[in-house]
Protein backbone atom coordinates (compact mmCIF):
# COMPACT_ATOMS: atom_id res chain seq x y z
CA UNK A 1 0.00 0.00 0.00
CA UNK A 2 1.27 3.46 -1.21
CA UNK A 3 1.34 6.08 1.49
CA UNK A 4 1.39 9.61 1.40
CA UNK A 5 4.05 11.32 2.93
CA UNK A 6 2.58 12.71 6.56
CA UNK A 7 3.62 16.23 5.61
CA UNK A 8 1.49 16.35 2.48
CA UNK A 9 -1.38 14.44 4.29
CA UNK A 10 -1.12 17.01 7.01
CA UNK A 11 -1.29 19.99 4.74
CA UNK A 12 -4.35 18.80 2.87
CA UNK A 13 -6.04 17.99 6.29
CA UNK A 14 -4.46 21.77 8.02
CA UNK A 15 -6.00 23.59 4.50
CA UNK A 16 -9.57 21.86 3.81
CA UNK A 17 -10.36 23.01 8.09
CA UNK A 18 -8.46 26.16 7.44
CA UNK A 19 -11.57 26.70 4.73
CA UNK A 20 -14.08 25.62 6.89
CA UNK A 21 -14.77 22.51 4.60
CA UNK A 22 -16.06 19.27 5.83
CA UNK A 23 -14.44 16.03 4.76
CA UNK A 24 -17.77 15.35 3.53
CA UNK A 25 -18.23 18.71 1.61
CA UNK A 26 -14.72 18.10 0.04
CA UNK A 27 -15.91 14.93 -0.85
CA UNK A 28 -18.72 16.30 -2.59
CA UNK A 29 -16.81 18.97 -4.68
CA UNK A 30 -13.59 16.23 -5.43
CA UNK A 31 -15.98 13.40 -6.93
CA UNK A 32 -15.43 10.87 -4.11
CA UNK A 33 -16.56 9.88 -0.85
CA UNK A 34 -16.00 11.20 3.04
CA UNK A 35 -14.22 8.20 3.87
CA UNK A 36 -11.95 8.59 0.91
CA UNK A 37 -11.33 12.09 1.64
CA UNK A 38 -10.60 10.51 5.59
CA UNK A 39 -8.30 7.77 5.07
CA UNK A 40 -6.08 10.32 2.45
CA UNK A 41 -5.65 12.59 5.36
CA UNK A 42 -4.25 9.36 7.57
CA UNK A 43 -1.94 8.60 4.56
CA UNK A 44 -3.44 6.20 2.66
CA UNK A 45 -2.41 7.09 -0.80
CA UNK A 46 -4.59 4.32 -2.59
CA UNK A 47 -7.85 5.89 -0.99
CA UNK A 48 -8.01 8.25 -4.09
CA UNK A 49 -6.93 8.01 -7.54
CA UNK A 50 -3.95 10.49 -8.47
CA UNK A 51 -6.22 12.55 -10.48
CA UNK A 52 -8.38 13.05 -7.39
CA UNK A 53 -5.55 14.01 -4.93
CA UNK A 54 -4.56 16.33 -8.04
CA UNK A 55 -8.62 17.69 -7.88
CA UNK A 56 -8.12 18.10 -4.23
CA UNK A 57 -4.97 20.09 -3.97
CA UNK A 58 -6.51 22.37 -6.37
CA UNK A 59 -9.43 22.94 -4.30
CA UNK A 60 -7.19 23.71 -1.10
CA UNK A 61 -4.84 25.38 -2.80
CA UNK A 62 -2.24 22.73 -1.68
CA UNK A 63 0.25 21.85 -4.19
CA UNK A 64 0.53 18.14 -4.94
CA UNK A 65 3.67 16.68 -6.25
CA UNK A 66 4.56 13.44 -7.86
CA UNK A 67 4.41 10.27 -6.04
CA UNK A 68 8.25 10.30 -6.38
CA UNK A 69 9.23 13.39 -4.94
CA UNK A 70 8.74 12.18 -1.34
CA UNK A 71 10.66 9.36 -1.93
CA UNK A 72 13.80 10.88 -3.65
CA UNK A 73 13.83 13.24 -0.75
CA UNK A 74 14.13 10.23 1.60
CA UNK A 75 16.63 8.68 -0.49
CA UNK A 76 18.85 12.14 -0.34
CA UNK A 77 18.38 12.44 2.81
CA UNK A 78 20.01 8.47 3.28
CA UNK A 79 22.40 9.46 1.15
CA UNK A 80 23.52 12.35 2.75
CA UNK A 81 23.59 10.38 6.16
CA UNK A 82 21.17 12.06 7.60
CA UNK A 83 19.25 10.78 10.80
CA UNK A 84 16.13 9.12 10.14
CA UNK A 85 13.81 7.45 12.40
CA UNK A 86 10.15 5.84 12.65
CA UNK A 87 7.31 7.91 13.82
CA UNK A 88 4.83 4.80 14.97
CA UNK A 89 4.74 4.14 18.79
CA UNK A 90 4.22 0.23 18.08
CA UNK A 91 7.28 -0.13 15.76
CA UNK A 92 9.93 -2.11 17.18
CA UNK A 93 12.96 0.21 16.51
CA UNK A 94 11.10 3.22 18.86
CA UNK A 95 12.10 1.85 22.67
CA UNK A 96 8.98 3.38 24.64
CA UNK A 97 10.03 5.07 28.53
CA UNK A 98 7.40 6.39 31.42
CA UNK A 99 8.44 10.16 32.21
CA UNK A 100 6.72 12.00 34.31
CA UNK A 101 3.47 9.60 33.91
CA UNK A 102 3.75 9.78 30.13
CA UNK A 103 5.33 7.50 27.03
CA UNK A 104 8.36 9.27 25.72
CA UNK A 105 10.27 6.86 23.00
CA UNK A 106 14.04 6.60 22.16
CA UNK A 107 14.24 6.23 18.41
CA UNK A 108 17.07 3.58 17.74
CA UNK A 109 19.08 3.14 14.48
CA UNK A 110 17.38 0.99 11.52
CA UNK A 111 18.55 -0.11 8.29
CA UNK A 112 17.16 1.12 5.35
CA UNK A 113 13.63 0.04 4.21
CA UNK A 114 11.75 -0.53 1.32
CA UNK A 115 13.60 2.11 -1.37
CA UNK A 116 15.19 3.98 1.31
CA UNK A 117 12.23 5.80 2.95
CA UNK A 118 9.86 3.09 4.35
CA UNK A 119 10.32 1.71 8.52
CA UNK A 120 12.69 -2.03 7.31
CA UNK A 121 10.26 -2.88 10.63
CA UNK A 122 6.69 -1.94 10.21
CA UNK A 123 7.03 -0.25 6.67
CA UNK A 124 5.65 3.21 7.76
CA UNK A 125 7.37 6.32 6.09
CA UNK A 126 10.60 6.93 8.15
CA UNK A 127 10.90 11.10 8.90
CA UNK A 128 13.78 12.56 7.45
CA UNK A 129 13.02 15.89 9.18
CA UNK A 130 10.88 17.02 12.24
CA UNK A 131 7.13 17.01 11.61
CA UNK A 132 6.80 20.60 13.40
CA UNK A 133 9.58 22.78 12.33
CA UNK A 134 11.32 20.55 9.38
CA UNK A 135 14.60 20.53 10.83
CA UNK A 136 16.90 17.64 10.38
CA UNK A 137 16.52 15.44 13.36
CA UNK A 138 18.33 15.43 15.92
CA UNK A 139 19.64 12.88 18.39
CA UNK A 140 17.10 11.39 20.60
CA UNK A 141 13.39 11.24 20.60
CA UNK A 142 12.47 15.06 20.49
CA UNK A 143 13.61 17.67 17.97
CA UNK A 144 16.28 20.18 19.69
CA UNK A 145 14.76 23.65 18.05
CA UNK A 146 11.38 23.13 18.49
CA UNK A 147 10.79 20.11 21.03
CA UNK A 148 8.33 17.89 18.70
CA UNK A 149 8.24 14.40 19.77
CA UNK A 150 9.47 12.08 16.18
CA UNK A 151 7.09 9.36 17.44
CA UNK A 152 3.22 9.81 17.69
CA UNK A 153 1.72 9.14 21.08
CA UNK A 154 0.60 5.55 21.63
CA UNK A 155 -3.54 5.34 21.43
CA UNK A 156 -5.02 5.87 24.39
CA UNK A 157 -3.61 2.66 26.26
CA UNK A 158 -5.89 1.15 29.01
CA UNK A 159 -2.85 0.79 31.16
CA UNK A 160 -0.35 3.16 32.99
CA UNK A 161 2.60 4.35 31.15
CA UNK A 162 4.72 2.51 33.06
CA UNK A 163 2.99 -0.70 32.60
CA UNK A 164 2.51 -0.12 29.03
CA UNK A 165 5.94 1.03 27.90
CA UNK A 166 7.88 -1.64 29.80
CA UNK A 167 5.40 -4.62 28.22
CA UNK A 168 5.92 -2.76 24.98
CA UNK A 169 9.93 -3.04 26.14
CA UNK A 170 9.10 -6.86 26.71
CA UNK A 171 7.83 -7.82 23.49
CA UNK A 172 10.38 -5.78 21.42
CA UNK A 173 12.56 -7.92 22.88
CA UNK A 174 10.70 -11.04 22.28
CA UNK A 175 10.53 -9.87 18.59
CA UNK A 176 14.32 -9.20 18.38
CA UNK A 177 14.96 -12.47 19.59
CA UNK A 178 13.05 -14.32 16.74
CA UNK A 179 15.75 -12.04 14.38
Amino acid sequence: MERLSPELAGRLRDARRVKGLSQNALAHEAGCTQSAVSMMELGRQDAVSRETLRKIGALLDVEVGEPDAARLAGRECMAAGGRVCCPQAECPSNVPFAVAGTVVFQPQAQPAGRAGIYCAYCGEVLLTACPVCARPLSEGGHCRDCGAAYVNSPAAPDLTPDVWAAEHRKQIAEWRALL
